[in-house]
């Protein structure tokens, strides 16, 4: 009874554990490049800091930023 559980169930297990690990390395993907947006923020802070980029520069550079992360955020 259990082998024939086991025979009827292993294309679902196996689906089962694909949709694990798509559902990884989408996750893995989304923190990458969440600290890929936090490094191009923290570096346009720097180019700011030492006279760069321009006031109005930063602003537009950092609202595109803000605003991916946002997305991010609201997927989430």
């Amino acid at each position: 009874m259990f082998f024939l559980d086991d025979v009827v169930m292993s294309p679902f297990k196996g689906f089962m554990f694909l949709a694990r690990e798509v559902a990884n390395a989408v996750d893995k993907e989304k923190a990458n490049q969440k600290l890929n947006l936090m490094s191009d923020l923290t570096a346009l802070h720097k180019m700011l800091e030492s006279g760069e980029i321009s006031d109005d520069d930063f602003d537009e550079r950092e609202a595109d930023i803000l605003d991916l992360l946002e997305r991010f955020e609201s997927n989430d």
